[in-house]
């Protein structure tokens, strides 16, 4: 019963409770962020190659992959470092549009952050898991006026602009 034909029934697993560490490089302006598990997150700069990466902050977040409880599907989330909760600041940023989009609905967009914040390879959080992600948050809603979207963070405009809250506790939907 996996694949298509399975009504998915998502739950966290290998949850991990850490700090979204977010890095930037002076020489290139590129941004990166880490997940940490340490009891105090780093801040040391160090040089990578041609990069020199300062510490620009860092935020309780949290880790984990999402299993079916129906079919035993795993989609694993290695790419995402946390998740964030949009605050409409730009009007003009895709996630801002992408939770406009359905004027029905009381609208909740989370942000899907991957390590490469600048995008630079265009490597961010894949397809398969931003659907799971978005199906996980959405099952339990009752209230047909509600909805969760999680998208991934290359929709942003500017990740030196955007505000959002970083999602840091176990009950994440209970937000909502």
């Amino acid at each position: 019963m996996t694949g298509p034909s399975c009504r998915h029934r998502w739950r966290m697993v290998r949850f991990r409770g850490g700090y979204l560490v977010s890095e930037g490089c002076f020489h290139c302006r590129g941004r990166i962020s880490t997940f940490s598990e340490e009891p105090v997150p780093p801040i040391e700069d160090y040089r990578e190659g041609d990069h020199f990466w300062s510490h620009l902050g860092s935020a309780q977040a949290s880790r984990f992959d999402l299993r079916c409880d129906t079919c035993g599907q795993e989609i694993l989330l290695p790419d995402m470092m946390a998740l964030m909760l949009c605050l409409k600041c730009n009007p003009a940023c895709g996630v801002f549009q992408a939770g406009q989009a359905d004027k029905g609905h009381k609208t909740w967009v989370y942000v899907a952050l991957c390590a490469n914040t600048s995008h630079s390879p265009r490597i961010c959080v894949g397809a398969e898991g931003i659907r799971a992600l978005n199906e996980y948050f959405n099952q339990n809603l009752h209230d047909s006026s509600k909805k969760i979207i999680v998208v991934p963070c290359e929709m942003r405009q500017s990740v030196d602009t955007c505000e959002g809250l970083v999602l840091a506790d176990v009950g994440l939907t209970e937000l909502y």
